[in-house]
Formats: C-alpha cells, structure tokens, sequence
C-alpha cells in the first residue's frame, strides 16, 4: 500500500468516525472488517447492524497468538453460553487475508461447555480472519496478525 492510498483511507475512517482495531491498523486499514458488508453480512464491534452492541461482548471472538519458535498457535474463545440446540456458537473459523479457508472448529452444544479452540497456525504469517457462527446472532468476525 503507497503512501497516498493509505492516508487516504486514513481520512475516511476518521471521517466515518470508526475506531479501528490495533491489528487492523497494522494491516493498513483492512478492507473486509470496515467494508460495506460489515453491519448486515456479518458484524463486527463496530458494526454490529441489526442486534445491539452488547452482543459483541458474547459473539465476537477473542483472540490471543502464542509463538513459540518458528511456530503459531491462536487461541479462539467467545463468552458465550451454549445453551443446548437453543441458542449456542456452531463453529469457529479461520481464513488467510484473501479469505481462503483455513480450518474451522464445530461445537457440539450438548457437551461443550465453552466456544474455544487452539488452532495450530504453524508457518503460517500474516492477516487471519476469525469468524464465530452462532445459530441465533449471525456471523461475527475479528481478524489478527500472525
């Protein structure tokens, strides 16, 4: 990204008034978290479209990277109850930053008590979108630099 293209956008999220996560700042202000789909498609902390803004704090996935060497680790969590087939996160999954899948994560809310994984990144470097699915609220999605 040039000089130019990224002031650009700079101005226009400040513009819009969004507040951008550290990552995505990192990532020179990425496309799919601030597009014109978050908000309706899937939600984002700052687009949480139809449902309120306290359903972030239990839809969108939290996210800690561990190196260790030349490999990486993500740990997945939402503070979400499972509520049986009721209301309860299907699944967590990953993409690279062309949103190519990666790996994913089903729950089985019978016996899950939490929504959380460790996935094994390995080699992998670079943007890794996080999507939580819950059955109730949609898709949320957070993304980090690995």
């Amino acid at each position: 990204m040039d000089k130019r293209q990224f002031i650009r956008f700079g101005l226009a999220g400040s513009a819009a008034g969004i507040f951008v996560p550290k990552a995505a700042l990192a990532a020179g202000m990425d496309k799919v978290i601030h597009s014109k789909f978050a908000g309706g498609l899937y939600y984002t902390e700052h687009a949480f479209g139809r449902w309120n803004k306290g359903l972030a704090d239990h839809h969108l996935p939290q996210l800690d990277k561990e190196m260790s060497g030349g490999a990486a680790s993500l740990h997945v969590a939402t503070a979400h109850p499972m509520g049986a087939y009721g209301h309860y996160i299907i699944k967590h999954q990953l993409h690279d930053h062309n949103l190519k899948f990666m790996q994913e994560h089903l729950y089985n809310p019978t016996t899950d008590a939490k929504p959380e994984t460790t996935f094994d990144l390995g080699a992998h470097r670079g943007l890794v979108y996080v999507l939580t699915i819950c059955n109730v609220h949609d898709t949320w999605i957070n993304l980090i630099e690995v």
